[in-house]
């Protein structure tokens, strides 16, 4: 009864199961595999006449070490195969070495699109939430600034001017607009440093090496944290995406270490390979242990940060240490960074 049962399982599932000897040669497939064969037009003998990659932990297509090839025992990847009509579509596929002495061995494919599809929605569904969470949370920083600076400020002038009509020195005039002027020049100043946190002119202007080389300068004003930047890129353009994800993610860093690291000197390396664009940062500080790492405050936080770099297919690297500073490590592939 339990042989019978097996054979129903194996005939009547919808993944294609293949016996093989020799790690290629078909001595048994249940019709989902046969019906695979006739739609993807499969060659078992070589596998790239028809796969066009798998997944790895770095790409979502790759042939770099490639798991099928190699026929790693009891393992699980994701393939992509071509059908005979051109349609690019993703499997699971696994490999298990039944019995080594006569060397027949099982593949197991699975047709992963209706799965793909649906993690796609959700991705997309979650990305919308994170985007409306986003600009709240920025409306509401700049709604507090607003009242807290900037009306505050207004305020005051306004309240300083009243006072006029009712003065009757000259010395109490010239007291008063010495303190409006001073209070007006703050609020201008204040505008003019929310306008560059919100978007510096130079980032569009004159591009990523300006924009850095003027948030640096008035990051050591503020925090008193001097910055070493090294990079050979002035004057080099990249696409307005790329130029705002370093941006971010170089205003974020030197934020917390700002707030957290508790150092005098951040090193901040800037430079471009053949294929990619490197931003490195490292600081001496007090730094961390990323596995017991709790998020604090607002602003973009380590995740959003690696979030703003995945979105360009680059690689976000954090490394830490208690009492051995902070790196963080952005590659950005040139093939990306050519798409604004």
């Amino acid at each position: 009864m339990s042989a019978e049962l097996l054979m129903k399982v194996y005939d009547q599932m919808s993944d294609a199961i293949f016996l093989l000897r020799n790690k290629s040669e078909i001595i048994a497939s249940n019709p989902a595999a046969k019906q695979l064969l006739g739609e993807y037009n499969v060659n078992l003998d070589d596998f790239c006449t028809y796969c066009n990659g798998y997944t790895s932990i770095f790409e979502e297509q790759t042939c770099l070490g490639c798991s099928l090839r190699k026929r790693i025992d009891n393992s699980a990847f994701q393939i992509f195969l071509n059908l005979n009509s051109g349609v690019n579509i993703p499997f699971s596929a696994s490999y298990t070495l039944i019995d080594e002495d006569a060397d027949i061995s099982l593949l197991l494919l699975r047709n992963l699109t209706q799965q793909q599809h649906t993690e796609q929605i959700l991705k997309q569904k979650t990305m919308t939430e994170y985007v409306i969470n986003a600009q709240e949370s920025e409306r509401k920083r700049l709604s507090r600034e607003l009242h807290d600076g900037l009306a505050q400020g207004l305020y005051s002038t306004l309240i300083e001017l009243r006072k006029i009509k009712y003065m009757t020195k000259k010395e109490d005039y010239e007291t008063s607009i010495l303190e409006m002027d001073s209070m007006l020049s703050t609020t201008l100043e204040d505008i003019r440093n929310m306008a560059v946190e919100l978007r510096p002119s130079s980032l569009d202007d004159l591009g990523i090496f300006a924009a850095l080389k003027a948030y640096f300068k008035r990051y050591e004003q503020l925090f008193g944290v001097h910055v070493v930047f090294v990079s050979e890129l002035y004057g080099t353009r990249f696409p307005a995406s790329v130029e705002t994800m370093l941006y971010r993610v170089t205003q974020e860093a030197l934020t917390n270490a700002a707030k957290y690291a508790d150092v005098d000197e951040i090193e901040v390396y800037l430079f471009k390979t053949k294929q990619t664009i490197v931003l490195e940062i490292n600081d001496q500080g007090i730094g961390f242990s990323p596995d017991h790492f709790t998020a604090q405050g607002s602003g973009l936080g380590l995740l959003n940060m690696k979030e703003r770099v995945d979105l360009l297919h680059g690689e976000f690297e954090l490394r830490s240490e208690p009492d051995q500073g902070t790196k963080i490590l952005v590659r950005i592939p040139l093939e990306a960074s050519q798409h604004d």
